[in-house]
């Protein structure tokens, strides 16, 4: 099984300089992600780890967002962005699929750990790891 570094090594780290943009996210593991269509475009409402005020990462499109979103939730801050919609559009269903695995697999040892700090932790270090 690919884990989320090398499907994105391979799909969007390959791509030209040219084709893609870095976008800069502030925290690491933000919480209450919800994506939502505003009337300047998509946006991502989230709250850092610990904190109730809402904080927004704006995007082009939904298909951007939804990148964003799982890259996000794997715990990267510096994600590179391809600048065509349509690639990332072709791209995000392996993704999602690849990130709903892994997720199904690291919960269900996750849910044995009662302490949410060590779980939180541990799902840290997991995911630092599978996005090398």
């Amino acid at each position: 099984m690919k884990t989320i570094g090398e499907f994105y090594k391979e799909k969007i780290l390959s791509l030209p300089e040219n084709m893609r943009s870095i976008k800069e996210i502030p925290y690491s593991f933000l919480e209450n992600m919800e994506i939502k269509k505003e009337l300047f475009g998509w946006k991502i409402f989230y709250t850092r780890p610990g904190r109730k005020s809402l904080d927004v990462i704006e995007c082009r499109s939904k298909e951007e967002a939804h990148y964003l979103g799982i890259l996000i939730d794997s715990g990267m801050m510096e994600i590179s962005v391809p600048n065509e919609d349509e690639y990332i559009k072709s791209i995000l269903p392996e993704m999602e699929r690849i990130k709903t695995k892994i997720d199904e697999i690291l919960n269900s040892y996750l849910e044995t750990i009662l302490d949410r700090k060590i779980r939180n932790q541990l799902k840290y270090a997991v995911f630092m790891e599978i996005t090398k």
